[in-house]
C-alpha cells in the first residue's frame, strides 16, 4: 500500500505486478498524509500531519478488490487529564468524536496482542504513550502513559546526577519499538543552563500493566550539538531493537548507521556512507536481521559484532565498508577466492576478467601481469583476432549481465558472471552498468590494450572495436532515458516491450521476473523495442476493432518514446569523443553506426517507418489542432535525427575519400533525395516555419524555393538569396524558375540580383536579351540577337524575328547611326531584311 500527501491510496495485492492495482482516496478532508505503518491482517495504520489516525483495510479479492478507510476516533479532551488512565474505552463513528490528538503523533507502532484479539497500536506522541487494541470491528484504549515525565525523571539524575529541575529540560520522543511485554523508546534531552550539547538515550518500559517507571535505561556516547535546524534532524532518526539478550539494536539517519547496545552504553560503533547517490530510504527486520532499503544498492542485510568493522551483505555477497567510498562496489561481486580461481583458469577469458577486477581495486600490478601473459605485446594487432573479440565479448557481457544482487534471478545468473549492478532497482541497475563500462575502458587504458585494438566484423562490415564500446555505451543511455520514459507511458512501453520480447523469443520459467526484467537486462538489443512500436502501430492502424483517435493517440505517445530515446543519444553524442577515440587506428573503410543501419529491422528503417506513419496516418487524421502541433513537433525531431545521422556520414566518406570521389557523389545525390522526401510533408501540411527551419539548418534549397514560391514571399526568397549568396543558393533558384517553366518570374528579380542574374544567362543565350532590354542595354541585347538570328538556320521566320528584333534594340538604344548600322548591316543581316 501507498499513499500519496493528499490522501491517494494505491493498493497492489501483489507487488510483482505494478501495473495491477486500485485506487482510492482516503477522504482526508484537507488534511495532509503523514505516514502509513503495516497492521495485517487488519491492513494498514495512516497518521495525517493533523494527528488523525485511519485504518485502511483490503477487502475482497480480483476485479471487486477496494480498500475502506475508517477512523479511528478519540473523544474530546482525552488527553487533557495527565496521568488519567483509560480502560475499556469504546470508540464509536459519532459526529462529537474526534480522531486527532493535541499533540503531535511521533511514531506508530503495531505489534501482535498476547492477551487480546486482534493488534496493538502504539501510538508515540510529544509527551504521551498510548496504548490500543484494535480489531475488525472496535478499536479502544487501553492505557496512555505520560512517558515525558517519567523520561525527564531519569535524565536528570542519570545524566546531570540531580543537579538540574527536569522542569528545565527540552525533551524529544524520537522513535519507539516493541518487544514482547517491553516497549524500547529512543529519547533525547537537552539542558539550556548547563551546555548545547543534546543526550539520546533509550528507556524500556514494562507493559504488563500500566508502567510508572523504566525498567531500563542507557544514555549512549552519540552526541549532536543544539541549532535551529536541530528538530529536523531528530525526526529523521530511527532505531531497530533486534535482540533482547544482546540489547543489540541500530540506530540510523538517512546517510549514518549507528550499532550500539542499549544495556553497556561503552558498547556503539558508527558508520557513515560517503557514496554520494546513497541513502537509506526505510528500514526493517527479518529472522533477527537488520534490512535497509537504499537507493544505491536495494535491500541490504547488515551484521555487526563488537569486535569487527561492519561488513555489508547485499544477500549472498560481502562488501566491506570501503565499498561505500569506491564505485568499484558495482563490480565487487566476486570474493576473494573466486577472484583467484578467475586469476589462475586456463580460460584466457576468466583471467582477463580477473584482471579487471584486479585493476578495480588498484592492484594495477597483477592486473598487468595477467595482461601480459594472455595478451602478450608480440601479438600484433589485426582485423577480427582474439584481442578484439575478447573485448567486445567482456563488453557485451558488462552491459546484458545478470542483476546478482535480485533473487529472482539466482537460477539464470553464470556461475562465472561479473554482475555489474548489486542494486535491485532496474533504473539503477542501467546506471550501475554505465559506471562499469567507464571501468572496462579505464581498464584497458591502464594495461595498454586501448591502442592495441583493431576492428572486428560485424553487420557485414570492419567495425573498430572501440566504437563497438562506443555503441554499447550508447545503448546504455538510451535504455535509461526508455526506462524514464516508461514511468510516463506505462501501457506504451510496456504493451511493446511483450512484443520485443516475442522477437527475442524470451521466456522465463520464473513468474517472479516481469517483461521489464528480461526486457531491460539484455541492453545490446534495446533496439527491438523500435522494431516492436513500429510493429504495433502498423497493427493499430490496420484493425478494424481500434479507432482512428485511439491509433492516433498511440502513434503519439510512441513518437513521444522515440522522441525521448533519439534525444539521449543525441546528446550523448555531442557529449566528449577523446574517451572513445584511437588515435593510432586508421581505416579507411566506411562506418555505419547502429542507428543508421537500413536493414530490415534497423533503427534507420524503423525511424523512416515512424516518419512515413505519421505523416500518412498521424497528421491527416487530426481533429483537433493541439494534437496536430504536436505530432508536427515530433516529426521535425524524427526528420533532425535521420537527416544530422545521415549528413554527418556524408561528411564522413568527404573525409576519407575526398569530395571528387564516385562513393562521395552517389551518396550525395542520394542524401539530397532523401532529404527533400523528408521535409515536403511539412509544405504539404502548411507547417512553413517547421519546413524553413529544416531546410535553412540541412540547406535543402529546393524547399525553400518551393516554399517561398507557395507563398508567394518574394521578400523571404531575396532574404535567402543573399543569406546563401556563397553557397549557390541564386543560382539554385534561377534553374528551379527554369525546371518549372516560370521564366517570367526569373525575369522579374530585383536589382539586387542582376549581377548573379547576368552571370547565371551567359550559359542560356535564349534568355539572356530579356534581361538586357530590362536592364536596358539594348545594345547588348543587339548583338544576341543577331548572334541567335545568324545562329538560326531551321526557321527562317524565326531568324528574321531574331534580326528584326536586333534592330529594333539597336535603334532604341539611341546610339549613334554609325554604331546601328554596325549591328544591322552585314551579309546576314541585309539577306534577312529584304528577303
Amino acid at each position: 500500500m501507498a499513499m500519496s500527501p493528499e490522501g491517494v491510496i494505491r493498493y497492489w495485492s501483489n507487488a510483482a505486478h505494478e501495473e495491477s492495482y486500485i485506487e482510492i482516496n482516503a477522504g482526508l478532508q484537507g488534511h495532509e498524509g503523514h505516514s502509513l505503518t503495516q497492521a495485517l491482517p487488519l491492513g494498514c495504520i495512516l497518521t495525517t500531519t493533523t494527528n488523525a489516525l485511519y485504518l485502511m483495510t483490503p477487502i475482497g479479492s480480483g476485479r471487486q478488490l477496494s480498500v475502506t478507510c475508517r477512523s479511528l476516533g478519540t473523544s474530546q479532551g482525552m488527553l487533557a487529564g495527565i496521568g488519567r488512565r483509560m480502560s475499556s474505552f469504546m470508540f464509536g463513528s459519532s459526529a462529537s468524536h474526534s480522531n486527532s490528538f493535541s499533540q503531535s503523533i511521533e511514531r506508530v507502532h503495531v505489534s501482535d496482542g498476547n492477551n487480546v484479539d486482534g493488534k496493538m497500536l502504539h501510538v508515540l506522541t510529544g509527551v504521551h504513550l498510548q496504548v490500543w487494541s484494535i480489531s475488525d470491528d472496535e478499536q479502544k484504549i487501553l492505557f496512555d502513559v505520560n512517558i515525558d515525565k517519567i523520561f525527564r525523571d531519569y535524565m536528570c539524575e542519570v545524566i546531570w546526577e540531580d543537579e538540574c529541575d527536569p522542569v528545565d529540560l527540552h525533551t524529544w520522543m524520537i522513535d519507539l519499538q516493541v518487544n514482547g511485554d517491553d516497549v524500547m523508546i529512543m529519547a533525547a534531552c537537552w539542558n539550556l543552563d548547563i551546555s548545547s550539547t543534546i543526550y539520546f538515550v533509550f528507556g524500556s518500559l514494562d507493559m504488563r500493566g500500566v508502567p510508572q517507571s523504566l525498567s531500563s535505561f542507557t544514555v549512549i556516547k552519540h552526541t549532536a550539538i543544539y541549532n535551529e535546524g536541530i528538530e529536523k534532524k531528530l525526526a529523521q532518526y530511527r532505531f531497530l531493537f533486534l535482540d533482547a539478550a544482546l540489547s543489540l539494536a541500530y540506530v540510523h539517519t538517512s546517510d549514518t548507521i549507528l550499532c550500539l547496545s542499549v544495556s553497556e552504553a561503552n558498547q556503539e560503533m558508527e558508520n557513515t556512507f560517503k557514496h554520494t547517490n546513497e541513502k537509506i530510504l526505510g528500514a526493517g527486520c527479518c529472522d533477527g536481521q537488520a534490512i535497509f532499503f537504499t537507493k544505491a544498492h536495494g535491500l541490504l542485510t547488515i551484521t555487526a559484532t563488537f569486535e569487527n568493522d561492519f561488513t555489508f551483505d547485499l544477500t549472498s555477497l560481502t562488501v566491506n565498508e570501503s565499498a561505500w567510498k569506491d564505485e568499484s562496489a558495482i563490480l565487487s561481486t566476486v570474493g576473494p577466492e573466486q577472484l583467484l580461481d578467475m586469476s589462475m583458469s586456463t580460460d584466457d577469458n576468466q583471467r582477463i576478467k580477473a584482471a579487471f577486477l584486479l585493476c578495480m581495486r588498484k592492484n594495477i600490478k597483477d592486473a598487468q601481469a595477467i595482461v601480459d601473459e594472455v595478451l602478450p605485446s608480440s601479438i600484433l594487432p589485426g582485423h577480427d583476432c582474439f584481442l578484439d573479440r575478447l573485448v567486445v565479448s567482456l563488453s557485451r557481457q558488462l552491459v546484458d549481465d545478470f542483476p546478482a544482487s535480485d533473487p529472482r534471478w539466482a537460477e539464470s545468473v553464470p556461475k562465472d558472471m561479473v554482475s555489474a549492478s548489486s542494486s535491485l532497482i532496474l533504473h539503477h541497475q542501467l546506471e550501475d552498468k554505465i559506471k562499469a563500462l567507464q571501468y572496462f575502458i579505464a581498464f584497458l587504458k591502464t594495461v595498454g590494450l586501448w591502442n592495441r585494438m583493431h576492428s572486428i566484423a560485424a553487420d557485414e562490415q570492419r567495425v573498430p572495436t572501440c566504437r563497438v564500446l562506443r555503441e554499447h555505451a550508447e545503448k546504455l543511455a538510451a535504455a535509461v532515458a526508455l526506462c524514464e520514459l516508461h514511468r510516463v507511458h506505462s501501457a506504451v512501453v510496456d504493451s511493446v516491450i511483450k512484443t520485443a520480447l516475442t522477437k527475442r523469443s524470451a521466456v522465463s520459467s520464473n513468474s517472479a521476473l516481469t517483461p521489464q526484467d528480461l526486457f531491460y537486462r539484455e541492453v545490446s538489443k534495446l533496439d527491438d523495442i523500435f522494431w516492436a512500436l513500429v510493429q504495433t502501430e502498423q497493427n493499430l492502424i490496420q484493425s478494424d476493432s481500434v479507432t482512428h483517435i485511439d491509433a492516433v493517440t498511440f502513434l503519439s505517445k510512441a513518437n513521444s518514446v522515440f522522441e525521448g530515446v533519439l534525444r539521449a543519444i543525441s546528446v550523448f553524442r555531442q557529449g566528449p569523443k577523446d574517451e572513445f577515440e584511437q588515435p593510432t587506428l586508421q581505416l579507411q573503410e566506411e562506418y555505419v553506426t547502429w542507428t543508421a543501419c537500413k536493414h530490415k529491422t534497423g533503427l534507420k528503417t524503423m525511424l523512416l517507418a515512424q516518419h512515413s506513419l505519421t505523416v500518412q496516418h498521424g497528421i491527416p487524421e487530426c481533429i483537433d489542432r493541439h494534437t496536430r502541433a504536436t505530432l508536427i513537433c515530433q516529426l521535425v525531431s524524427l526528420t533532425e535525427f535521420l537527416l544530422t545521422e545521415e549528413s554527418e556520414r556524408v561528411d564522413s566518406v568527404k573525409t576519407r575519400g575526398g569530395d571528387g570521389s564516385e562513393r562521395y557523389a552517389d551518396m550525395v545525390k542520394a542524401y539530397e533525395k532523401d532529404r527533400y522526401r523528408l521535409i515536403q510533408p511539412f509544405l504539404q501540411f502548411e507547417a512553413y516555419v517547421e519546413a524553413a527551419a529544416l531546410a535553412e539548418k540541412y540547406l535543402d534549397f529546393r524547399i525553400l524555393t518551393q516554399m517561398c514560391d507557395d507563398t508567394d514571399n518574394r521578400e523571404k526568397l531575396e532574404h535567402y538569396m543573399k543569406l546563401f549568396s556563397n553557397k549557390g543558393f541564386p543560382q539554385f533558384v534561377f534553374n528551379w524558375y527554369l525546371s518549372e517553366g516560370k521564366q517570367a518570374k526569373l525575369m522579374n528579380q530585383s536589382m539586387s540580383q542582376h549581377k548573379e542574374l547576368t552571370a547565371f544567362l551567359q550559359s542560356h543565350y535564349n534568355l539572356s536579351w530579356l534581361h538586357q532590354i530590362n536592364m536596358h542595354d539594348f545594345i547588348g541585347a543587339a548583338e544576341v540577337l543577331k548572334s541567335l538570328g545568324q545562329q538560326e538556320e531551321s526557321n527562317l521566320a524565326k531568324r528574321k524575328t531574331f534580326l528584326s528584333l536586333a534592330k529594333l534594340s539597336a535603334l532604341a538604344s539611341g546610339e549613334s547611326e554609325e554604331t546601328v548600322k554596325q549591328i544591322t548591316e552585314g551579309r546576314d543581316c541585309r539577306f534577312s531584311w529584304y528577303w
